[in-house]
């Protein structure tokens, strides 16, 4: 009888034991708002240091990789980042008949910024400061205004004795960029460029 009653209490407490291990929060999914929050709590994913292993399709993409045109793009882009605060400023007066989404990237606009260029510093450029065309993907040119450093302006000139990028640091965005874009489009969606943001390793 004494057996009997002890043998249940164990197996009361066995099964109490494991309805606690049930509680045990879940990663958040990749590109949820929840994965976007922490990833704000932390430091920011620095892309350009390290190496990146590509399968042999996200290979085939990064071989047909133009650098030429990434170059006209980027440096578009850059302009447009660079020029942001004045532009920014001007609509202020407008801000009462801003959306949300509008008020949301005037007060990252508002943020501190890089001394000498004027970008955002990297934790504060949102989807929409890097979706320079609004369809809601990344191109490389755009995701090379996060991946790359704010002020690499002096790595190298070009023959009209411009500075621009070192070939080495196109190569490096270009690869992290193909890395992280798993569906094989060549652009980055939200999900994937969390995913960089994140610094998530997917190599086996």
């Amino acid at each position: 009888m004494n057996i009997s009653i002890k043998t249940t209490a164990l197996s009361t407490l066995a099964l109490a034991l494991v309805a606690c291990g049930d509680d045990v929060a879940e990663d958040p999914v990749v590109g949820s708002e929840m994965a976007d929050t922490e990833t704000a709590m932390v430091d920011e994913y620095d892309p350009m240091t390290r190496d990146y292993m590509l399968g042999d399709d996200a290979q085939t993409r990064r071989d047909a990789f133009d650098s030429d045109a990434f170059r006209s793009e980027y440096r578009t882009y850059r302009d447009e980042v660079v020029n942001e605060q004045v532009e920014q400023a001007d609509a202020t007066d407008t801000s009462q008949d801003m959306s949300d989404d509008e008020r949301e990237e005037m007060e990252a606009a508002s943020q501190e910024r890089d001394g000498e260029t004027n970008m955002r510093l990297r934790q504060n450029m949102t989807w929409g400061y890097l979706d320079r065309n609004d369809d809601d993907q990344l191109s490389v040119a755009e995701y090379a205004i996060w991946a790359i450093p704010l002020n690499p302006q002096h790595e190298a000139m070009n023959d009209q004795g411009e500075p621009e990028l070192k070939a080495d640091t196109i190569n490096k965005a270009a690869d992290s960029f193909f890395y992280y874009d798993n569906d094989g489009d060549t652009y980055l969606d939200r999900r994937e460029f969390t995913a960089a943001r994140r610094g998530e390793t997917f190599d086996s």
